[in-house]
């Protein structure tokens, strides 16, 4: 019984400490760090990359499904 009391007490402490909220830094432009601006910048040009390496195989796909079926109603 006192095994299972130090385990849900565990478990207790263990999912407080995981829902917790996260202490944030400021958001005033001018208090970041140079290169941790530098760096936020970069990270956003990698995700904007990142959509539109997912938006041109789609796209890619998409006029080749078109293409296809416009040349098939044609015969």
């Amino acid at each position: 019984m006192n095994i299972l009391r130090s385990m849900i007490a565990a478990f207790v402490l263990a999912t407080s400490l995981f829902l917790a909220p996260v202490a944030t830094y400021a958001d005033d432009g001018s208090a970041k760090h140079p290169a941790i601006q530098q760096a936020d910048a970069q990270r956003e040009k990698e995700a904007n990359r990142k959509r539109y390496l997912l938006v041109f195989p789609a796209a890619v796909i998409g006029i080749t499904v078109a293409l296809i079926i416009i040349t098939r109603r044609r015969k």
